[in-house]
């Protein structure tokens, strides 16, 4: 059973509470000891490897009205303006290492930018070679990113979901490895590695934390980081952790869509929005059962909100770093400022018992994208 806000249409984000998740065990071991050691090992053994900050928005926090709000800033990492390579590092690491990936292997994937620019980057490091697929829509900055990496950068006519769809089919015909976050029947083992990469992002975000935040609010796009988040968090500290919030594009709403039917749907949005990282349709199959037990809500926000939230981080209130996000890195604040702000998230700030002495945590997801060597 859920609990919709707003219909569709309708001017700024809305929200779905998901009745679901209001489970006293989490009935999903996310992962094992071992592969949770095998990230920290490979990560911390890394000499280029780095915590990205955890930045605390004292003077956002004031105009908001609660404790602290805390932000994990992901606009560089590991040399990338984003967090998708701690994923994608990890899984062709473990995937040389259990001799899957050869000298003579060819990595590929779709993208909206962000993911593909981490393989490509992966794939060169490792002297590898990498085809990378997207969306026609696509930033010419992205695409632009992604080719700096030596990478063969094939254009699709249509979505990000046609680029999974073309890219699966080329690479069974030419017999090059898929390395994709997203999930689907046949194709679950690539993207669990990856979602295992992206628990080091909560790992360093516990290590500076006093004390665990009382939301999580995390960007949706497939699922792969939600999902990720989720089960770390989850896992670690049971449904009585920190609530979670999901958040979306309101053109570009899978979770959101799903969460409400208490099942897997695709959006039925225009999928145009400046959110490219987030510009998905489908859910991840790996992430959805996380998502769908371990999510307390999920907000739709739309390009106007993300344009607010990216200027808030950029111009900064008083006494707070300057933060110089993407659109889709500012998603979490954009709802979390709707959250706090808007008369109509009363509901949900109820249900979640949020109040002036909450504490929420952040991810922005991504910083701006201006690569070397390439005119953009």
């Amino acid at each position: 059973m859920t609990t919709p806000g707003k219909q569709r249409n309708s001017p700024g984000p809305i929200f779905v509470l998901n009745q679901a998740s209001r489970h006293t065990v989490f009935p999903f071991t996310f992962l094992d000891p071992h592969e949770q050691q095998n990230v920290e090992k490979y990560f911390r053994s890394r000499p280029d490897y780095q915590p990205t900050p955890l930045r605390s928005l004292r003077g956002y926090a004031e105009q908001l009205g609660v404790a602290e709000v805390l932000v994990k800033d992901e606009t560089s990492r590991l040399g990338l303006p984003a967090f998708k390579i701690l994923g994608v590092s990890y899984a062709v690491h473990r995937l040389i290492e259990q001799g899957i990936i050869r000298r003579d292997s060819v990595l590929a994937c779709a993208t909206a930018g962000n993911h593909g620019r981490a393989v490509a980057r992966v794939a060169r490091q490792n002297n590898l070679k990498a085809r990378i697929y997207i969306p026609k829509g696509a930033s010419q900055s992205r695409i632009q990113a992604i080719a700096v990496e030596a990478a063969e950068v094939t254009i699709v006519d249509g979505s990000y979901d046609d680029s999974v769809t073309a890219v699966a089919r080329d690479a069974n015909a030419q017999g090059w490895l898929v390395i994709s976050d997203t999930a689907w029947p046949g194709y679950e083992t690539i993207p669990r590695l990856i979602m295992a990469g992206y628990t080091m992002l909560m790992i360093e975000a516990e290590e500076r934390w006093h004390t665990p935040p009382d939301l999580v609010i995390v960007q949706a796009g497939v699922g792969g980081l939600a999902g990720s988040v989720t089960g770390w968090l989850r896992q670690k500290y049971g449904a009585d952790g920190p609530s979670i919030i999901c958040c979306e594009p309101d053109e570009a709403d899978c979770v959101f869509e799903s969460i409400a039917a208490g099942e897997l749907r695709e959006s039925s949005g225009s999928l145009q929005t400046i959110m490219g990282g987030l510009n998905c349709a489908k859910i991840s199959t790996v992430a959805w059962p996380l998502l769908q037990a371990g999510v307390n809500a999920c907000i739709r926000v739309s390009d106007d909100a993300a344009i607010d939230a990216v200027r808030k981080l950029a111009h900064a209130f008083p006494g707070d770093p300057r933060i110089l996000a993407g659109e889709s890195g500012a998603c979490g604040i954009a709802a979390l400022s709707w959250l706090f702000v808007h008369p109509e998230s009363e509901p949900l700030r109820a249900s979640l018992r949020l109040n002036r002495e909450s504490r929420v945590l952040a991810i922005i997801t991504e910083g701006i994208h201006q690569p070397k060597g390439a005119r953009v």
